[in-house]
């Protein structure tokens, strides 16, 4: 059993339930404590981020979490680091910028839909009622996609679909990180909730989900928390922590 040197974690539906709750900020405090811990305790992997958000909402969060280690942005698409302060994209999102373009303006204007604020290497689209899902989007946006040949790939999340540009995904995000930090991806930990994590968790050596994940994510991981969001990873945080020791212990035997 190999150490965990790195524990990567989605946003929404992890750290904060979906549907724009509010984040319950005592149970978060908790989770920044112990990614803080790691840097004094060599049994604490240190915490990052791997989320479809954009850049200044990871790039807040990191500030929150105290995350020092490099974070993914936008599906895959970015890579921040909180200091010394930078963001990057992914070469790859050039060839993808004009197909965005093209489907932006073919969405714009439509009365049962929004568009996230803030990206641009994806694009992430809400119903405007929550009650009716994300089928008829999902269904309008294969339907542009396909009709005008854009360079593009729907990922589904929850409350919302992620439009990506084609081979960008938080599977290459994963990979990007592993890189930069010289790990071998056996010795990072993943927490997902939804489909689109599936990419990124079937590649970490160790996998994990909240309670409210999707039923596909709960029956692909290796451990399924009793509780949902960030309680969930507060309590898979410290799965990983007891798994250190123990693998600390088994090889000291």
């Amino acid at each position: 059993m190999e150490p965990i040197r790195l524990l990567v974690v989605d946003i929404d539906g992890c750290l904060v339930a979906v549907e724009h709750a509010a984040y319950d900020l005592g149970n978060l405090a908790r989770v920044a404590e112990l990614n803080r811990s790691s840097l004094t305790d060599p049994a604490v992997p240190p915490l990052t981020i791997l989320s479809g958000r954009p850049h200044p909402y990871v790039d807040a969060l990191m500030q929150v979490l105290d995350i020092r280690v490099p974070a993914i942005f936008e599906n895959g698409a970015g890579l921040a680091v909180r200091s010394p302060y930078t963001a990057r994209y992914r070469a790859e999102v050039e060839r993808g910028r004009v197909s965005l373009a093209v489907l932006a303006r073919e969405l714009g204007g439509r009365p049962e839909l929004t568009i996230q604020p803030g990206k641009s290497a994806s694009l992430t689209v809400f119903p405007v009622d929550p009650d009716e899902g994300i089928e008829g989007i999902e269904r309008l946006l294969e339907e542009i996609v396909e009709r005008e040949a854009l360079e593009l790939v729907l990922d589904p999340a929850q409350e919302c679909v992620n439009v990506l540009v084609r081979g960008v995904d938080k599977g290459l995000g994963l990979r990007w990180l592993a890189d930069e930090l010289a790990l071998p991806l056996s010795q990072i930990a993943g927490i997902g909730d939804s489909l689109g994590d599936l990419a990124w968790l079937e590649l970490c050596g160790f996998s994990c989900a909240p309670a409210n994940a999707v039923e596909a994510v709960q029956l692909r991981v290796d451990s399924v928390s009793e509780f949902e969001d960030v309680r969930a990873v507060e309590e898979l945080y410290r799965a990983v922590i007891e798994r250190n020791r123990r693998a600390t212990s088994s090889l000291a035997e």
